[in-house]
């Protein structure tokens, strides 16, 4: 069974919280998910669902495609 639907049920907050520590650690430059995931302490699977958010609302964008996993970067306004 699929780990989706427990996203759907998290604290606003903690969501808050998981995509604020994702975008600072964007602010250093593009990252590709696995390395996101280190340094933020999510599951990759968290990582890529909140890169999914982000991605939806215009803050991150694929930068390109490193080791056979997509690089984010922040979207530039």
């Amino acid at each position: 069974m699929t780990e989706f639907p427990v996203y759907f049920n998290q604290n606003y907050g903690d969501v808050l919280a998981q995509r604020n520590s994702i975008i600072e650690k964007l602010s250093t430059g593009p990252a590709r998910v696995s390395e996101i995931a280190e340094k933020t302490n999510l599951t990759k699977q968290v990582t890529m669902w909140n890169l999914l958010g982000l991605l939806r609302w215009g803050k991150v964008e694929i930068t390109g495609e490193e080791h056979h996993e997509l690089v984010f970067g922040l979207k530039e306004v």
